[in-house]
């Protein structure tokens, strides 16, 4: 492989060991990879979508995924690796692929999504879509529609998706030419030739693409929409001609208006749809999906702290009309979340929470903040409860002012990891107990990332040192803990007005006592590893007379590992990532 993972200085140090680790794991090329390394290879993917932008050299590696002899996995792999790094070179790759007459289909597919998406979302913030490659990408989108229009098929599933993020003129062109097969592609952009065809198309148009294309002409046309499009729906389904009259009501149009209140005269919610007008009303000629889609859809061609700026009204935007009735295509919820992500805004996860609560894992770092800023106690530790993100809920208590809830909540919370460990520390120097929040500094630290495949370093590692220095805001948690004590007091503030009061439990601090005690009687030991040399019947033995018993696996909630004379060591940082601790020398006879 092209790329030497210890050159690559502007990635964290787990994420360069890991892309070494993938690098010797795949094969030669054109030989089929081991279900091992393409495991690897799509986590490193989702793990280093933060950063890989960051490295411009890692090119090399897409590029070679791709390659035209490589195994049709790896190559889809690949294309989406390039989704970081959009160049001439790039474009000029994936064009490649979309003309190779033999190319496998899921190549094809991604590499043409590759090719349209322009969307940063969490991705880092070096990675930007200049005015040159873009008008590069949607010459070879452009080339892929005029080639499904003259054949009147679509070929790739993931064309017109692809082409949603594409506003040139080559590709609206393209699209004029067969809206009614291209329906997956009309949402956000459109030029006045593109509207005029999406109106003689509308009856043509498949159901589910109705409504997109009805909103997309009037945010284009304005007024200019309002005779055409009744005229094409005026024996249309209800839901499309209600969409036109709210739209031309709202840009002043009296008929419409008057044949808008004669429809909501019979309806069941009509007093929820009057509110809906009076909304257009207020907002002439505002299509409010489509407006904020239009930032969604482009974030990563602009600077980040431009998007930042554009992000907040773009989502709300998007949860405008959600007060009167939910949007019919579930992803607007995921493109509202991204929004909220990019504005970075709790008030806005709340109102976004509120209105889909599904879209809570998108957002739920920004709404514990909004909970906890608010002194919500109670429906923080609900909705935290067994989530994945216990323990920024927890931090999230402690740092607000509500100690005894964060440690009740953490003592349910088995990831060990830097938000829990300071949610610990922090919660027993705000509850009086400078103590044990002494004691956990100095014993219970989370574990360090992996740098190399010999040994787990202990906190804090070459991986969290690099953090705290070259990304302190990227986990203000792990920042602090690596600066030390005074740095995680720093991390405080004070408790909201108005909210409800703290915990009136003391169980996460006689979690903590019990934890840091290291008792045996009633606890679980995995044995970990091979014990060629080491007695470990005698080991079961004195676990047992402990008070211990053994469980087979490293399993959550165990709460001690024995290791043996070798023992790999994913697995040991496994266990240590989940709370289990390591038996020291001398806590069980023999060992």
């Amino acid at each position: 492989m092209p790329v030497d993972p210890a050159s690559l200085t502007s990635i964290p140090p787990h994420l360069r060991w890991r892309l070494g680790e993938v690098q010797r794991l795949l094969p030669k090329r054109g030989e089929a990879a081991s279900g091992v390394a393409l495991t690897r290879l799509e986590r490193l993917l989702e793990d280093a979508h933060p950063w890989l932008a960051a490295e411009p050299a890692l090119v090399e590696f897409g590029l070679e995924l791709l390659d035209r002899a490589q195994v049709p996995q790896l190559r889809a792999h690949g294309a989406h690796w390039l989704t970081h790094f959009p160049t001439h070179r790039t474009v000029e790759a994936l064009a490649r692929v979309l003309r190779e007459p033999d190319a496998p289909p899921s190549v094809r597919e991604q590499a043409v999504f590759t090719l349209g998406f322009r969307q940063r979302r969490d991705a880092h913030a070096a990675l930007l879509w200049s005015p040159d490659v873009v008008a590069a990408a949607d010459a070879v989108l452009a080339e892929a529609l005029e080639r499904d229009a003259a054949a009147g098929n679509v070929t790739l599933e993931r064309l017109p998706l692809a082409a949603r993020h594409a506003r040139s003129p080559v590709v609206l062109r393209a699209l004029q030419r067969a809206p009614a097969l291209f329906g997956d592609a009309l949402e956000c952009f459109a030029d006045e030739p593109l509207a005029h065809a999406l109106v003689d198309a509308l009856d043509a148009l498949s159901p589910k693409h109705r409504l997109r294309a009805i909103r997309l002409v009037f945010a284009t046309l304005g007024a200019a929409a309002i005779r055409p499009v009744k005229a094409k729906l005026a024996h249309g389904e209800l839901d499309d001609r209600l969409e036109a009259l709210f739209l031309s009501a709202g840009l002043g149009d009296a008929a419409s208006k008057d044949e808008l209140q004669a429809l909501l005269g019979a309806m069941k919610f009509r007093a929820l749809l009057q509110e809906r007008l009076g909304w257009h009303e207020a907002h002439p000629g505002v299509v409010p999906t489509v407006r904020g889609l239009r930032v969604a859809r482009v974030t990563a061609e602009r600077p980040p702290d431009e998007v930042a700026v554009a992000c907040g009204p773009a989502a709300d935007d998007l949860g405008a009309l959600t007060r009167f009735a939910r949007h019919p295509e579930a992803y607007l919820y995921t493109m509202w979340a991204w929004l909220v992500r990019g504005a970075r805004d709790p008030a806005r996860a709340r109102a976004l929470v509120a209105a889909h609560p599904e879209s809570l894992g998108l957002v739920r770092r920004l709404a514990y903040v909004d909970l906890a800023r608010r002194g919500r106690v109670r429906q923080l530790q609900a909705t935290s409860q067994g989530a994945a993100g216990g323990d920024r809920a927890a931090l999230e208590l402690v740092l607000h002012g509500r100690p005894l809830a964060g440690l009740e909540l953490a003592a349910t919370t088995r990831r060990h990891t830097p938000a829990l460990v300071a949610a610990r520390v922090l919660g027993c120097f705000r509850a009086g107990r400078a103590d044990l929040a002494e004691r956990l500094l100095k014993e219970d630290l989370p574990p360090a990332e992996l740098v190399a495949g010999d040994e787990l370093p202990g906190f804090p590692g070459p991986h969290e040192r690099w953090m705290a220095e070259h990304a302190p805001a990227f986990d203000p948690a792990l920042t602090a803990l690596v600066q030390g004590k005074e740095a995680l007091l720093a991390l405080a503030e004070a408790a909201p007005d108005g909210g409800e009061p703290d915990a009136a439990s003391l169980d996460g601090i006689t979690h903590l006592v019990k934890r840091l005690g290291r008792g045996l009687p009633g606890a679980t030991v995995y044995f970990a590893g091979e014990f060629p040399r080491m007695d470990k019947e005698g080991l079961r033995a004195a676990v047992k007379q402990a008070g211990a018993r053994e469980v087979h696996g490293p399993f959550p909630d165990t709460d001690y590992y024995l290791m043996g004379d070798h023992c790999d060591v994913t697995t040991v940082a496994q266990l240590e990532r989940q709370g289990t601790r390591r038996l020291r020398s001398g806590e069980v006879e023999g060992l």
